[in-house]
């Protein structure tokens, strides 16, 4: 657990000695929020519910997912996915809510570059013709379900959807994936279906940039695709942006660093043992922190692709909308990134904005003189923060 927060703020030195480890502490994931903050749509959990609950997004069950990797299939659109693939809205609430402060285990969003591109005007081509993403995200689904060979043998640990599910006494586990082709309607639409889809494009951050979601990045691409990259998407850019912000390092992963090691052995994070057996460390590795809205909107001008030009500057829109609503959040958890000095000295830039801020944990990294130096600079003019990991 985390240290229990004093009535008067740490002094500077003191905090500079616990940032740089000294002396260590037990470590905590959680995230807290003042009572403002949990009607924030990012940190509470009725925006989530009603995305579903309102028809604008179909929540994809991993076990459903997984089952029709195992028959050889592709993903559908929407539209053409039976109801045994989807969470009904009064189950996905009901598990929800007895999930309590766990709930966020059970939201699954995935990010990725679709393999064909969308030609407006027209229905658009599969985003996995040949099951490429399914294949790798179902191998990681089996690993947070449980559901690997290793699991099956008693080599592997819970995962921590696996842990909250048997801690609330909710029977085997099963999450709700957000897959924009199969959770939003796709060409050709009805014009309620139309409806759906703009509501549900307006949700979608939601499920990649709240505190308490767990999002799987997916980058890599089948040999032989020369299409724009993940890296250089506008769109995957900003999911991975967004996802960056405010949750604990082990909620965000990046699949292009799974190891074999890793995916023959557990999900993790909680378990003792090495880490990098464990696929929730070895996938949080080197996430960058959250940039500010004018790097992003700079990035999104400069950089990035769209395969409608005009997209960047409603993309920098969404995203200045987002950072502005987050800044509320009262504790960040960055434990465990492996970040070094240039990462620190980079979230110090926007660590000010955080308003709110109580409660820091940058245990883990490799912060340094100068990621120091920044982070007093940074700490000096917050008249809340009252405990540094």
């Amino acid at each position: 657990m985390a240290t229990s927060a004093s009535k008067e703020p740490t002094n500077l030195p003191n905090l500079l000695l616990r940032c740089l480890g000294w002396p260590p502490t037990p470590q905590s994931q959680t995230i807290t929020t003042s009572g403002a903050a949990n009607a924030n749509p990012y940190i509470g959990i009725e925006t989530l519910l009603t995305s579903v609950e309102s028809g604008a997004i179909a929540a994809l069950k991993g076990t459903w997912l997984v089952g029709l990797h195992k028959r050889g299939g592709r993903l559908s659109r929407r539209q053409d996915i039976p109801p045994d693939g989807f969470w009904s809205a009064d189950e996905l609430r009901k598990v929800a809510l007895a999930l309590g402060d766990d709930f966020g285990v059970l939201f699954v969003a995935l990010s990725y570059r679709w393999l064909t591109k969308f030609r407006k005007g027209r229905d658009p081509d599969h985003p996995d013709p040949d099951a490429f993403h399914l294949g790798i995200v179902a191998s990681v689904a089996e690993l947070y379900l449980n559901l690997s060979s290793a699991c099956r043998h008693g080599k592997g640990y819970p995962s921590q959807l696996t842990a909250a599910f048997r801690k609330h006494g909710l029977g085997d586990p099963d999450f709700a994936l957000f897959w924009d082709f199969g959770s939003l309607h796709q060409p050709p639409r009805s014009d309620a279906e139309m409806k759906l889809f703009d509501q549900g494009m307006d949700l979608s951050p939601v499920w990649f940039g709240h505190a308490r979601t767990v999002v799987w990045m997916q980058p890599e691409l089948p040999e032989g695709f020369e299409g724009v990259t993940y890296a250089n998407s506008g769109w995957c850019y900003f999911e991975a942006a967004i996802s960056a912000a405010i949750k604990t390092g082990f909620q965000r992963l990046d699949l292009a660093k799974r190891t074999k090691l890793a995916m023959e052995c557990a999900y993790g994070p909680d378990e003792p043992g090495n880490p990098d057996a464990m696929l929730a460390c070895v996938c949080a590795r080197r996430r960058p922190p959250p940039p500010s809205p004018e790097q992003v909107r700079r990035l999104l001008q400069q950089e990035k692709c769209f395969t409608d030009p005009s997209d960047w500057e409603k993309v920098a829109v969404l995203y200045a909308a987002f950072f502005e609503q987050i800044t509320q959040v009262d504790a960040l958890v960055f434990q465990g990134l492996e970040w070094v000095e240039a990462d620190v000295v980079q979230l110090c830039e926007v660590l000010p904005r955080f308003v709110a801020l109580r409660s820091l944990d940058l245990s883990k990294n490799k912060i340094g003189p100068e990621g120091a130096k920044a982070l007093a600079l940074a700490i000096a003019v917050n008249s809340s923060l009252i405990n540094l990991e």
